[in-house]
């Protein structure tokens, strides 16, 4: 038995290549783009903690960090599922072949930074829902619970659909298929109804 390949980043110079181009700053700005969702988010948990009524924040606050961790967790889901164990689509697999050993280890590494990216949502959130149960008056239901991981994680497929599937072209969901664009349709309404159905959940008393 021979071992001829390394399998890893540092030692193989066509990986590197292939990774640290002329468009790997633009390509990193897209892969990490999501983060941009914890803009707002953070603005509207922030102001409404300060706002004078209690009346209608109780129950904000903790939407917000439950919205923040569900489009972490989805962004997991996502990677875990479709990514690693199913291997339908790597990060840049529309745009870079992951049927070889330089395209499959190029795609991990945009499928690193991608999920760093979710680990850095999520710990948001974890830390905005564990910052809430310090504050007064604010509710903690199952319903805000679950309600807000479901819409979070439509939020995220949303977002993914959006910008890598439709607008940047990364990547489909199901990369090898003969019609990958119903896929991708598919996925996006798969994303709308998480919203819906989690939302009609965080209405419920």
């Amino acid at each position: 038995m021979t071992h001829s390949v390394f399998l890893c980043i540092a030692c193989n110079q066509e990986v590197q290549d292939g990774i640290f181009t002329g468009d790997f700053i633009p390509t990193l700005i897209k892969v990490i783009l999501p983060i941009i969702i914890l803009v707002p988010l953070l603005i509207i948990y922030f102001k409404t903690l300060k706002s004078g009524d209690r009346s209608t924040t109780q129950r904000i606050p903790v939407i917000m960090a439950t919205l923040t961790l569900g489009i972490g967790m989805g962004g997991f889901v996502d990677a875990i599922t479709l990514h690693q164990i199913l291997q339908w689509h790597q990060m840049l697999s529309n745009q870079i072949s992951f049927t070889n050993f330089e395209g499959k280890s190029i795609n991990m590494f945009w499928d690193g930074m991608f999920e760093a990216v979710t680990w850095i949502i999520t710990m948001v959130g974890i830390t905005l829902l564990w910052h809430s149960r310090s504050q007064p008056n604010l509710q903690f239901t199952n319903n805000l619970f679950i309600g807000g991981l479901l819409a979070g994680w439509g939020i995220f497929n949303s977002m993914d659909s959006i910008f890598n599937h439709y607008l940047f072209s990364l990547h489909n969901v199901k990369e090898i298929d003969p019609n990958p664009e119903l896929w991708n349709l598919g996925f996006l309404i798969f994303s709308f109804i998480l919203i819906i159905v989690g939302w009609l959940i965080i209405r419920k008393k």
